[in-house]
């Protein structure tokens, strides 16, 4: 199936490793050109050195406040315009709900909520000309069911999301889309990280295939919407 990706332009963040880079690695096999930003300079020059003509490494931190201006004025300066963001920010250590402080809460959307909002507002502009604007944001199943070791996430996650639903009509205006996937467990560093032992977990490749398919130019009729890629993990309807 073709996508219609062929020479669009794509920002992927956290794209060095794990989800993100399997997202970075499926933009570029449907022919989209990319910059990846991540905070590991030499796991960015290895995807660049692997996708020399499709790639453009962007070393930086997203937690900077300038770094989304700067990043989409990359993308611009590199290829000419931005047809799709995908917006993947780091995930906050894990805490149940009444052992977190007001601190905790602010150094998780410090982490989490901002710098994805600075960079959809800074790509909103390109995306808007456009005309067939993506923005996919990389989320997590604990925003459809909380789970308490999760807590920080869950707040930080869900309130990305209503944002997002909210920009998302004035965004489709100008034929942007604004959707998520809630990821449930995926062999990836993260999981790792938080301890976790699923039954099953998914393969990041998988991941990053859906969500290419979801920049892709069959769905321009579809925005606000939330997928779950978790194997069946949450439960409710």
């Amino acid at each position: 199936m073709n996508l219609g990706l062929d020479q669009k332009v794509a920002l992927i963040t956290a794209a060095s490793r794990g989800l993100g880079r399997a997202t970075a690695e499926a933009l570029v096999a449907e022919g989209a050109n990319i910059v990846a930003l991540a905070r590991s300079a030499s796991d960015l020059a290895a995807l660049e050195a692997e996708n020399p003509s499709r790639c453009t490494a962007m070393p930086a931190d997203l937690l900077d406040p300038m770094t989304a201006e700067r990043a989409v004025d990359c993308a611009i300066r590199a290829y000419g315009r931005l047809d799709i963001v995908v917006v993947n920010t780091p995930g906050p250590p894990p805490m149940k709900p009444l052992e977190a402080t007001d601190e905790d809460f602010v150094r998780a959307f410090d982490t989490t909520f901002y710098p994805a909002v600075r960079l959809i507002r800074a790509a909103a502009k390109h995306l808007c000309e456009s005309k067939s604007g993506r923005i996919v944001i990389v989320s997590s199943t604990s925003v459809k069911g909380p789970k308490d070791f999760l807590s920080l996430s869950a707040a930080a996650r869900s309130a990305l999301w209503a944002w997002a639903k909210s920009a998302a009509p004035a965004l489709f205006e100008h034929g942007v889309t604004v959707n998520a996937v809630f990821a449930g467990p995926h062999a990836t560093d993260r999981v790792r990280e938080l301890g976790a032992s699923p039954k099953a977990m998914g393969r990041p490749e998988d991941f990053g295939a859906i969500v290419a398919s979801i920049c892709g130019e069959a769905t321009k009729f579809v925005t606000g919407t939330g997928y779950l890629i978790d194997g069946g993990e949450f439960k409710g309807l």
